[in-house]
């Protein structure tokens, strides 16, 4: 049965969702967390539709296994696809999708940018859900980058890899903001929020929005409602599992200033038909 002591479930295509993990332990530095990283298969946004769902299924299925009493789905091409996946967990499901859309719903910008893998800004949804959430008609721009979350996933604390990040922001971000003026952008990948400080050095006028910090909120607030918040008990540990290198997320947490960090360990990937 699941009570206050029940851990938290993250999990993502890769370490994009480092940048969730790092707002909930701001916010509620007492819960247990435990993160999935499909390192394997980064990105999900080049991946087919069908692809994607199973994948998914595959990594809510583990956390459920764990028992956790809610889960965020930090990675973005997931959060499109996320009512096909809903039933693979019991527990409540926050989406990156829903909370960068509520956030835009709370500010006057107009028109809004959104970045994002190539699926997500395939699928429209950012536009439909802002449009939904928003309470006067806004333009909404969106733009898919097709190498931005792979060049984060691999470049962080690289001097040469992050110059390509630079490069790429440039290319996709850039006509938005000089051509476009977009007075706001949406950070719709998780991945990009861990370049947050390039984009601002490149466009330092531009507000930014970071749906994870939306995330943290709305599972603080589920938490208290539901008498699930964890009390009493010091400060919760987190648990990695990746289907990638070790190694590399044990370096990626670090740099990311993540918290508490219990352990970083493997899970084997899901295999994909050829």
């Amino acid at each position: 049965m699941l009570d206050r002591n029940s851990p938290v479930g993250v999990l993502d295509s890769g370490i994009g969702g480092f940048s969730v993990v790092r707002q909930v332990q701001r916010l509620l530095p007492g819960e247990e967390l435990i993160y999935f990283g499909d390192g394997a298969h980064v990105p999900y946004g080049n991946h087919r539709e069908e692809e994607i769902v199973a994948m998914a299924r595959y990594m809510f299925s583990f956390l459920e296994s764990r028992k956790i009493k809610a889960l965020l789905v930090a990675c973005n091409t997931i959060s499109c696809v996320v009512g096909q996946c809903r039933d693979a967990v019991s527990c409540p499901v926050f989406n990156a999708v829903q909370a960068g859309a509520d956030a835009v719903a709370g500010i006057q910008a107009d028109p809004v940018g959104v970045i994002s893998t190539v699926f997500t800004h395939n699928s429209r949804i950012y536009p439909k859900k802002i449009l939904e959430r928003s309470p006067k008609k806004v333009v909404v721009l969106s733009c898919g980058c097709p190498d931005l979350a792979g060049l984060v996933e691999h470049s962080l604390g690289d001097p040469r890899g992050m110059d390509q990040v630079e490069e790429e922001l440039r290319r996709e971000l850039g006509p938005m903001v000089e051509r476009d003026k977009i007075q706001c952008c949406v950070l719709g990948c998780t991945h990009y929020p861990l370049v947050a400080d390039r984009i601002r050095r490149l466009y330092p006028e531009l507000p930014l929005i970071d749906p994870a910090e939306e995330m943290a909120r709305s599972l603080a607030d589920y938490l208290e409602r539901s008498d699930l918040a964890r009390e009493g008990r010091g400060e919760g540990k987190l648990t990695i599992y990746t289907t990638g290198d070790v190694e590399e997320y044990t370096l990626r947490a670090r740099q990311v200033g993540l918290e508490r960090v219990d352990s970083v360990q493997f899970y084997p990937p899901m295999e994909l038909c050829s």
